[in-house]
């Protein structure tokens, strides 16, 4: 968590002196109780919240259903919900995982922030799992959500008695009114890529994995980075335009190349410069990498790492992770 600050879905950045503010800027009134009307919610932007904030924490092996499925010698071949894999009675438990944020790395450089803004948490996992005909598994558009969250000082939790006795003592210094409110905390993004425009945003999405990667990833958890396995936090570039448009390059190209030269280059050469740098330039190799060419010049192969050089590993196009568009 970059400084300690907390990235809101409007773009802002709050500490969390400003969610306390926030929360003691209820009008309140009565005893011996007070009681006063709830603060506005306060949107988190849900990719900062997966990649830096407290979401870094989940991974695929945290949740019953992927680890029930990847021990599974019963399935036949073929394609299956997660959802619906999950046993009816334990469903919601199942694609479930939770966190606290009060016992969760107390050494980070967050943990105060993450401990007083987000508190105890959970988040949802989805997604598929294809079974070959060897019994092998593959998970494919695996993706982790967390729940909308909330603030406030309120006892929830008598299991753990020494965690609410540390909870009264920050209720007692940071709100010795006893407000006896909360405010929502929902984490909302740009939308997903694979559906209608909308704020719900994306989760972590994992590139496609097999039962034995994320077994061996389990294994050696410790030095893995956040995410446990492959994957990302932000929607990649928009795809079909993009494409389409980089396909036209890539045939105006070959064409040129194939043409008769005039004053020194190819048919049409300064047209073509232009519209090869009229791509952003991250689309641009995105998409290139892709096509397996050079984002400079798409008659050529693509430069890039040796085999097997995971440092300059390609990003793959969203009909991977959610089916075809």
């Amino acid at each position: 968590m970059s400084g300690n600050e907390i990235k809101l879905a409007n773009g802002q950045r709050w500490a969390w002196q400003q969610f306390l503010d926030h929360y003691r800027s209820a009008q309140i009134s009565g005893t011996p109780t007070p009681v006063g009307d709830a603060p506005s919610p306060v949107a988190v932007d849900m990719s900062w919240y997966m990649s830096e904030g407290p979401g870094r924490y989940y991974h695929p092996g945290m949740f019953p259903i992927i680890n029930s499925v990847a021990n599974r010698h019963d399935l036949s071949p073929g394609t299956y919900d997660l959802w619906k894999l999950a046993p009816a009675k334990d469903r919601d438990p199942s694609v479930k995982a939770a966190i606290t944020n009060y016992t969760t790395d107390p050494l980070s450089a967050d943990y105060k922030t993450r401990s007083l803004v987000f508190g105890d948490e959970s988040a949802r996992i989805s997604g598929q799992v294809i079974v070959s005909p060897d019994g092998t598994k593959t998970f494919k558009g695996i993706e982790i959500q967390p729940y909308d969250s909330d603030f406030d000082f309120q006892h929830n939790n008598w299991k753990r008695p020494a965690l609410e006795i540390i909870r009264e003592a920050a209720r007692r210094h940071y709100d010795p009114e006893n407000r006896g409110i909360s405010y929502e905390i929902p984490y909302r993004g740009k939308g997903r890529f694979d559906d209608q425009p909308s704020d719900r945003g994306i989760g972590r999405i994992y590139h496609p994995f097999t039962d034995s990667q994320l077994k061996a990833a389990l294994r050696n958890s410790s030095s893995a980075p956040p995410g446990l396995l492959p994957s990302f936090t932000a929607a990649p570039p928009p795809a079909i335009e993009e494409n389409l448009r980089y396909l036209d390059q890539v045939s105006g190209n070959r064409l040129q190349a194939a043409a008769p030269s005039v004053g020194g280059g190819p048919i049409g050469s300064s047209a073509s410069s232009a519209n090869r740098n009229s791509l952003p330039r991250d689309v641009g190799t995105w998409i290139a990498s892709l096509a397996g060419v050079d984002p400079g010049d798409p008659t050529r192969p693509q430069q890039g790492a040796a085999i097997g050089d995971s440092s300059k590993q390609r990003l793959l196009p969203p009909w991977v992770f959610f089916g075809s568009p």
